[in-house]
């Protein structure tokens, strides 16, 4: 488990295990706006781990207002499309070492809505937060391909996931009559994450990868998240911006 640090996830750590009546669960503090803190994450599971199996990219941000964080950037991208990069990155070699690597990164149906662009938050522009999230979704998914293209020969598949619109707590900022609104037509938690295990466990998508879920069930991408030139373009953007070459050489 990689959560921030706080009360919210040492309960969380504490009920997992007991519900799951297993001591062999691992907690790791991260604070994933910050590369440093990934950076020293990253070493930490390298030296309690000498292989990994599966790796999900779970966390995400949905923010109303504008945040800025690493080099300037919108803290939405920083969040939810810079952080998992960097992540998977750093812990590549572990799943390498695996005998079926499986990677996993959550998306949404609103990439639908994103622009595949890496460009820092012009000051004369509104903020939409809506917006912000639906292009980290549309990154995320141009990464997904083209890391799948990467470590195909790597015994790793690599597929993003919407897991439908699940009740956690990515609409916090929100006002809590629309929080009680959305509550009563989402799905609860235990159900957002059935078809993530089903993705990160089953014989039956085991050889499938550069795929996009809605749920459990295969789903086409739209034009641009197929734009395997634009993936490319992106993917060395976000190379040089986290100065992966770098950091992967020094952990």
């Amino acid at each position: 488990m990689l959560v921030r640090d706080s009360e919210k996830s040492r309960l969380a750590y504490d009920d997992i295990r007991t519900q799951s009546n297993s001591q062999n669960i691992k907690m790791f503090y991260v604070d994933l706006s910050s590369p440093d803190s990934i950076k020293s994450a990253a070493e930490e599971i390298k030296d309690e781990y000498s292989k990994i199996d599966v790796l999900i990219n779970n966390a995400g941000v949905l923010k109303r207002n504008l945040e800025l964080g690493y080099e300037g950037y919108e803290i939405t991208t920083v969040v939810n499309y810079f952080a998992p990069f960097l992540l998977t990155s750093l812990l590549r070699p572990l799943l390498e070492k695996s005998t079926h690597g499986r990677i996993i990164n959550l998306s949404s149906e609103l990439y639908k809505k994103g622009e595949a662009k890496l460009s820092k938050f012009a000051s004369d522009k509104k903020f939409d937060g809506n917006k912000a999230y639906a292009d980290s979704k549309l990154l995320i998914i141009l990464f997904t391909k083209e890391l799948a293209q990467k470590v195909k020969d790597k015994n790793i598949t690599v597929n993003a996931i919407h897991p439908g619109v699940v009740g956690t707590d990515v609409f916090r900022e929100y006002p809590k009559w629309l929080n009680r609104l959305l509550n009563m037509f989402i799905s609860k938690p235990e159900d957002g994450a059935k078809p993530i295990v089903h993705l990160a466990t089953s014989s039956d998508v085991s050889n499938v990868t550069g795929e996009y879920f809605s749920k459990s069930q295969r789903s086409k991408t739209i034009d641009i998240a197929n734009d395997e030139k634009i993936a490319r373009q992106i993917w060395q953007e976000t190379e040089s911006i986290l100065d992966i070459r770098n950091q992967q050489s020094r952990v």
